[in-house]
């Protein structure tokens, strides 16, 4: 009837290590480049260190400090993921996925490029 989902590990973000606030130190800077003085006057840049790791991430996607913190202890957790799980983490099985994807359609147009050199050699 329908097409069946193939089987695939999902991750959720409760299989994300969890952010313990005495675990990091968090700094707010002045930001810099494209923006004008909002950027350049405010310290909208979020730095963010978790100090058990010693990882660092540093966020000034946007304008608004309450969302770069967001933003900054999002791709840290995700840091942290990949520091502790390696392969098996978010990133890691991500990009596994696009591996495999990608040596099928190579393998496919390899062998449409033999089926199309054999028909012309029988031509």
């Amino acid at each position: 009837e329908g097409r069946k989902p193939n089987q695939t590990t999902t991750v959720t973000s409760q299989d994300l290590p969890e952010l313990n606030e005495d675990d990091l130190s968090e700094k707010f800077v002045r930001g810099s480049g494209a923006g004008g003085q909002k950027i350049n006057k405010t310290a909208n840049r979020v730095i963010l260190v978790h100090i058990p790791t010693q990882l660092r991430v540093e966020c000034q996607d946007t304008r608004s400090l309450q969302q770069n913190r967001k933003i900054a202890r999002k791709r840290l957790r995700l840091k942290l993921d990949e520091f502790i799980n390696g392969e098996k983490s978010r990133t890691g099985l991500k990009g596994a996925k696009v591996a495999s994807k990608k040596a099928k359609t190579k393998a496919k147009n390899r062998a449409r490029q033999r089926k199309k050199a054999a028909a012309k050699e029988e031509d």
